[in-house]
């Protein structure tokens, strides 16, 4: 018996995130502008403080081998 398990790609470091992707305005991933548009990507704590990352889209959820969170694209 076989049983699918969704593979999640591992969270961005938030201290290496831009202050506008730390609060949603930019995706987490990819640095475009989100607007009224995303995803949640999930929640993160950093030095005591709850961040919940956003993604621009369902492309956005994996990210290109060797590209650094937070690149431009």
């Amino acid at each position: 018996m076989s049983t699918s398990a969704a593979v999640t790609p591992p969270l961005p470091d938030v201290a290496r995130l831009r202050p506008r992707q730390q609060m949603a305005m930019e995706c987490a991933r990819c640095a475009r502008y989100l607007g009224a548009n995303g995803e949640v990507l999930g929640d993160v704590r950093y030095r005591g403080l709850l961040f919940r990352l956003w993604v621009c889209g369902p492309t956005c959820r994996s990210p290109t081998p060797g590209t650094p969170a937070g690149a431009e694209a």
